[in-house]
């Protein structure tokens, strides 16, 4: 069977497969394969789940393939399968957010008594000193500790530090332990 993408049947092949050549099936897969992996991951952040997609997209229509009437538009059939299963990915997904927004919302209200008894032994007086303290740091910890009072994502750090994430961690550990080190400092006597 020729391989010219202007003279490919997939109807030919479907029959192929349906009248006990199994093995012809993988010209349907090398066929549609670009066009399936691209329309998935044009939709879904992650190559890894795209790549799983398709090759379920395959799998899927291979068990259903005697299901497809000869005839009819077999590149529709398939893209409606891989659409049918990103629609299940994205329910499953989205399901999952939900539900960690949800644990998200539960945790902090469940310590929010602790929040606002930590927050009202807070000794005001100490933030001078805090603020010392993280002016005394390296340029990269500044920026770490910075970052984590503003709440920016650590990828978004890692990508100004020109780091991998698990070594923004090492430095925000580093960060901590050279700010505890600092506040516990007892300030040197001043010479007159």
């Amino acid at each position: 069977m020729p391989q010219n993408p202007q003279s490919f049947d997939p109807d030919l092949v479907v029959s192929e497969v349906i009248d006990g050549n199994k093995d012809a099936y993988r010209l349907i897969v090398a066929e549609y394969s670009l066009l399936v992996r691209g329309f998935l991951s044009a939709r879904i952040y992650h190559l890894d789940d795209a790549q799983d997609l398709a090759q379920e997209t395959f799998v899927t229509a291979y068990e259903k393939l005697e299901k497809y009437e000869i005839g009819t538009n077999f590149r529709a059939w398939l893209m409606s399968i891989a659409q049918f299963l990103l629609n299940n990915h994205w329910r499953k997904y989205g399901n999952r957010a939900t539900v960690m927004a949800k644990f998200r919302h539960d945790i902090a209200e469940s310590i929010q008594t602790e929040l606002k008894v930590a927050h009202e032994e807070v000794d005001e007086s100490r933030i001078p000193k805090l603020l010392d303290c993280i002016t005394k740091l390296p340029n990269n910890l500044r920026k770490v500790i910075r970052s984590g009072l503003e709440g920016e994502k650590i990828s978004i750090l890692a990508k100004e530090l020109n780091l991998q994430a698990n070594a923004v961690y090492q430095l925000r550990h580093r960060a901590h332990v050279a700010l505890r080190k600092c506040m516990n400092q007892t300030p040197s006597p001043t010479r007159s």
